[in-house]
Order: structure tokens, then sequence, then C-alpha cells
């Protein structure tokens, strides 16, 4: 047998919660339907009152609600039995059950129904407020839980994926006005840049820009993903059992709901997963696998891709459809050789970040160094850099983390195609800036200008 508890008020912890709630109550009684109305409308954002289970079940195939208040006696089918049904086509909310007498058998049965807590007639409204923000923080909890463990399951380096853009070049400053206006604007974005310039760093930024911070960030990688991976690691799945019960497993988009989906490589998506995604974003619906009743899409979509959409897009290589719904708001991500400027910045943070990560010192960074990281034409970007840290450390020495600059055709900028020849002119002189000078045919006062600029 469930005792009556009796609790006090609802927590202060809990009243955020109950605050942005949608709660559904289910009761053929009008007397307990004003009571719970009147008690619930003080305290929750929505509540809808249904009197039976069949205009009940109407109403969840159009809304989703977090927690779902349901006697147990009710003249077709008792609450129980419905709440199996709903459960089995696809019924994620949790499910609070009323009634008069809770014995063993009733208890097995609501287990297996999927009936997360119980209210004994006859209750308070205290005991109905705290049955539903605990029903609230158990499902926050569930979704945190289900946010790390896919960050865990991707290996994720936090390290490589920080809050912030680093730099005070034009380049990144302009980059952190464009993320600013797009969180504001609440639209799907797509962040093109090459591999290792910090498309993940953005998108983050761009959430913590958004009104939905206080919601979880996700994120998918698109390589490789066949479809029903695809669908599942999305939409999520009921998972049916040989004793009746159904176990619901969430996808990203019910763990993440109302925050950010980042889909990392987008344009490396199969054409099949690519028409999962058109269908999603162009109804704003999605069904879980094993499931017959759809559940609204509430995440904002940010995509990176590493080359222009449009040009694959002509290609044959994406759908028309799907990269107009994606490509309301484009950012450019620069390469790291377009902002020589940021690399000390960049080079400062990663070596106190992994020195106090890894237990050693960190080396001088010396003057050949120092025209040996400027140089270099950093194809791998912020990635590589980090690496190439990460290496100075374990060796000891900035200068031998970098082979001297080959010579190459110079690519990006003007200004950084510049400072990489002097640079490298500089390297094969040994820092000798009178003989430097001399290769180039500039004046010594130039080479001397030059590098006081770029901080050498």
């Amino acid at each position: 047998m469930f005792e009556q508890r009796d609790v006090g008020p609802p927590s202060a912890g809990f009243s955020d919660a109950l605050a942005t709630a949608s709660v559904l109550v289910i009761d053929d009684e009008p007397g307990m339907r004003n009571f719970l109305s009147k008690v619930l409308l003080e305290h929750c954002a929505r509540v809808d009152v249904i009197e039976d289970t069949e205009h009940a079940a109407r109403l969840l195939d159009e809304t989703t609600y977090d927690v779902i208040v349901l006697d147990n006696i009710m003249p077709e089918k008792t609450g129980l039995d419905w709440l199996a049904e709903q459960r089995q086509i696809g019924l994620f909310s949790d499910a609070i059950l009323i009634t008069a007498h809770a014995d063993l058998d009733t208890a097995i049965r609501a287990i297996r129904a999927g009936a997360s807590d119980f209210l004994l007639k006859p209750f308070r409204s205290n005991q109905v407020l705290n049955a539903i923000a605990q029903s609230l923080e158990r499902a926050q909890l569930r979704r945190q839980n289900s946010v790390l463990r896919h960050e865990l399951e991707e290996g994720k380096n936090i390290l490589k994926h920080r809050d912030a853009l680093l730099g005070s070049s034009a380049q990144i400053q302009k980059i952190r006005q464009a993320i600013a206006r797009a969180g504001e604007a609440d639209a799907h974005v797509v962040i093109r840049g090459e591999a290792g310039s910090g498309k993940q760093v953005a998108a983050r930024m761009l959430h913590a820009a958004s009104p939905r911070a206080d919601h979880p960030f996700v994120w998918l990688h698109c390589y490789g993903m066949a479809e029903q991976v695809f669908q599942e690691r999305l939409f999520g799945r009921l998972e049916q059992q040989p004793d009746g019960t159904v176990i619901r497993h969430e996808g990203i988009l019910q763990s993440g709901a109302g925050g950010t989906l980042y889909l990392e490589d987008v344009e490396l998506l199969s054409p099949g997963c690519q028409n999962i995604l058109a269908e999603l974003l162009s109804t704003r619906r999605f069904t879980p696998l094993g499931a017959s009743r759809s559940v609204s899409l509430t995440m904002r979509i940010v995509s990176s891709t590493t080359r222009p959409l449009t040009e694959i897009t002509q290609e044959n290589g994406f759908r028309t459809d799907l990269f107009y719904l994606l490509m309301v708001i484009e950012i450019v991500q620069p390469p790291l050789r377009e902002r020589h400027d940021d690399i000390l910045d960049l080079l400062t943070y990663f070596s106190e970040k992994l020195a106090l990560r890894m237990g050693v010192a960190v080396p001088e960074f010396t003057p050949l160094a120092r025209r040996r990281f400027l140089s270099h034409d950093w194809p791998g970007n912020v990635l590589e850099l980090r690496n190439t840290i990460e290496r100075a450390l374990i060796h000891g020495t900035f200068e031998d983390a970098l082979a001297p600059p080959p010579s190459t055709v110079d690519t990006g900028s003007l200004a950084a195609a510049e400072q990489r020849h002097i640079l490298s002119v500089l390297e094969a002189c040994a820092g000798n800036r009178a003989e430097a000078a001399r290769r180039l045919g500039v004046a010594r006062k130039t080479i001397d200008r030059k590098c006081r600029a770029w901080g050498i």
C-alpha cells in the first residue's frame, strides 16, 4: 500500500520549473477538475483540463505536455489502461496517477504503464504542486544526463571547444558581431569555415547569445551517418518489452528541447539523411521510431560546412529545398592564416590550459619560435595550433614544434602573405634583419617597423 504523504509547500527551487510547465489534467469529476484547474493555473504556464481520455488522446496528437495528471477510475477505461495504450503509440510526458486505492497490483500496473507518481485521494494543493515539481526535476535530470552522455560518447575535448572566440583581429571582431546579431534573430544559421577554424566554438557562442541559452546545446556529426541511426539519434525510439512495458529512449530533439542543435559538416549528410532533415524542417514535427504519434520540433538548427553550400547544391550534392531551409543566416569563419594577429592570444590561452592539465611548465617562447609560429600557414587552423602547442609542451621547446617554413606559394590575404614571406626570409637569415632586408630589397627600417607591428 502507498501511504499518503504529508508534504510542505512547493519547494522554492522548483518555482521556475513550475512557472514554465504545461500540464494536462484528465478527470471525469467536475469538482476535481475545478480544484486542479484553480490550483495549477496560479503556478503553471499552461493548464488544459479534459473530462475523458478520448478527447485527451486527440489533444496529445497536437500538443506536448510536460506532465499529465490522470484519474485512474474513469467511465470508459481506467487511467492506467489508457496510459499504457498511449505509451505504446508514443507518449513521453511524465504521468501522475490520481487514485483512491493503491494496492500492490495497482502499483505494479502503474510502473508498467509508466506512471511516475501517485496522488492518493483526498489530497491538498501543495501535494499536487510538489508531485508536478518533482516530475519536472526528474525529467530535467534525465535530459541533462542524456546530453552529457552524448558529449562523452563523441569524446570532444573541452579545450577545443570553448565558449568564446579568442583574438583581437578585425576579422574575429566582425565574427563576434555577426554571432551577436544571429543570436537575437533565432533563425537557422550555417557557419562556413575550414576544418579546425573554430566553427563549433562559434556555434556555442551563438547559442549563449540567444534566448535559448538556458536550454541545452547538443550536436551531431553528420559524416557517415546511416539513415536509421540518424533518425534514432535525433528522434529517439520506443522499445517494447515482452511483459508489455515500454522503455522510452529520448532522442536529441527531446532531450535538448528548446535549445540548439548543431549539425557538424552538414554537407556530408547522405541523400537519405538529407530527406529526413528536409521533412523535419518543413513540417517541424517528428515521430520517434516505433511510435505513431508525432512531436513538435522546438529546437534551433545551426549547421557547419567546410565548403559553400551554394556550390554543393549547384553540383547536385545537396537538396535545394534543404539548402534554403538551413541557409537563413550565413557566418563565414576566417582561417587562421588570415588573422595572424590572433595567434599569440591563442598561444597564450592553450599554453596555460594545457600546461596546467599536463602538469608541466610553459617553455620560453623565443624570437625564433615566434618567427616560426607567425610565418606558418596553419592549414589546420586553430586545431593545428592547439596540437602544435601540446607537442611543444611535451618536448619542452617551442622552437622545434614547427619545422622551418617551406618555400611554397603564399595563400590568403595580401597582408598575411607579406607577413609570412618576410618572416620566412628572416628565418632563413637566422633572424638577421639587415641581411633579410638586403635579400628582400627593402630598407632595414622597413623590416624593423614590420617586426614591431607583429610583436617581434
